[in-house]
């Protein structure tokens, strides 16, 4: 069944006051990478939720998270000064800290300024740093139990976290993460044994290959779901792939059951842009640099934003037809992230599920969204945030193949389900 028009709204709109943004701002978020702000260094943007900052780090190393507008007369705060610990605005020289305080105000009469930068309103938002991430709280009140995923604590050469910026609502990336019947159509064209794919991941395609009509089934967990896409192989044995969806917008993709594990985080800029975190790593060694370009080969060399390269509609994304002719399925032959990313641009900025007709494999799709509509009626009645403080370093995806006749795939979950 499509969602009502309401419903719609709900899921999609994430600004200040609606319910979805309410929602949202009661978790932790990934804001910016830590690499791309420099001690004393420029302040950078950041736009979340409809709603502009600047993030900056002081002369300690430590890292705040401002307005972007100056609370004095609105002067943008990526024009300020960063020095001494603080960003100084360029018009009348207030200063702010990395917790956000008004620590001087120039302009005011010495006898006077200690007492009038504390009677400033300022917004102040928690910041931890983690992971290689800056992450940010944007709600009321204080800051849930941080999202401690076992990236979040391995050593750099473990990890490879990368941004990128894409023009859609970041529902519908969501939608994609968690969808796993697609995989076996819009990515066949990289199962060939010429390109930038590993073998373990060929391999799991491959796999997907042998049963294009997985059977779907799904637990409800403390911090989401767990879904698993159940395939009969040609030998008789099932190949399930097992998905961790942890509220609010994480995504634990499976991979080969050696590692290295992937992770997706689809955090909204405004209701028409998203960032799209993409996350490698591994648990015990460092990342092979097979393992890296397999995810990364082709996209844009900034970390920042890996798909400034993604091409435009105009010119259908750079779309291969000779290609296609010549066997690969989607003509999109890039990147299998950059696949992703084409088929929810072409959806439109912001897609209306009024008129989606929807069909048996979309029942996780299905089950998500009304999960996120339960979490809306939940945070209506007053209760606080809906699923966090668990273990979120045990999280991982997982692909097994086993005797299906005698063994649950739930057995390799190894997690503990409601």
């Amino acid at each position: 069944m499509p969602l009502k028009a309401e419903e719609n709204e709900l899921l999609t709109r994430t600004g200040p006051g609606t319910p979805m943004g309410t929602l949202l701002r009661q978790y932790w978020i990934p804001a910016i990478r830590s690499g791309a702000l420099e001690r004393d260094g420029a302040p950078v943007r950041v736009r979340l939720f409809n709603e502009d900052f600047v993030a900056f780090r002081g002369t300690d190393g430590r890292v705040g998270l401002l307005d972007e507008a100056c609370p004095h007369r609105g002067v943008s705060m990526a024009l300020a000064r960063n020095e001494e610990n603080g960003l100084r605005c360029i018009f009348h020289g207030w200063k702010f800290d990395t917790a956000g305080r008004l620590v001087d105000a120039p302009c005011e009469p010495e006898a006077r300024r200690e007492r009038f930068c504390a009677s400033v309103r300022v917004s102040q938002y928690a910041v931890r740093e983690a992971g290689r991430v800056v992450w940010v709280y944007l709600g009321q009140g204080e800051a849930p139990p941080f999202p401690d995923f076992l990236f979040n604590t391995l050593p750099a050469e473990q990890v490879c976290i990368r941004r990128g910026v894409v023009p859609y609502n970041w529902m519908q990336g969501v939608e994609a993460h968690i969808d796993s019947s697609h995989v076996a159509f819009l990515h066949r064209g990289f199962l060939g044994e010429e390109g930038p794919i590993e073998t373990s991941t060929r391999d799991n395609l491959a796999m997907m290959m042998q049963d294009t009509t997985p059977k779907f089934e799904m637990n409800d967990t403390p911090y989401g779901l767990q879904e698993a896409a159940l395939r009969g192989l040609d030998d008789g044995s099932v190949y399930a792939r097992i998905r961790e969806i942890v509220m609010p917008f994480y995504t634990f993709i499976p991979g080969p059951e050696e590692g290295p594990f992937s992770a997706r985080i689809s955090v909204p800029i405004d209701d028409e842009t998203s960032a799209e975190w993409y996350i490698l790593y591994h648990p015990t060694r460092p990342l092979s640099e097979e393992a890296i370009t397999t995810l990364f080969h082709g996209t844009a060399d900034d970390p920042d934003n890996f798909a400034a390269n993604l091409g435009q509609p105009e010119h259908l994304w750079g779309q291969d037809r000779a290609a296609m002719k010549n066997g690969h399925f989607s003509g999109l032959t890039t990147n299998l992230s950059f696949e992703d990313f084409v088929v929810q641009s072409s959806m439109g900025k912001r897609v209306d599920r009024t008129k989606e007709q929807l069909g048996s494999a979309d029942i996780i799709i299905v089950k998500v969204r009304r999960l996120f509509l339960e979490a809306l009626k939940r945070l209506g009645t007053g209760e606080a945030p809906w699923r966090t403080g668990f273990d979120y370093a045990s999280i991982h995806a997982r692909s097994v193949s086993f005797d299906g006749s005698e063994v649950d795939w739930r057995a390799f979950t190894m997690k503990e389900t409601v």
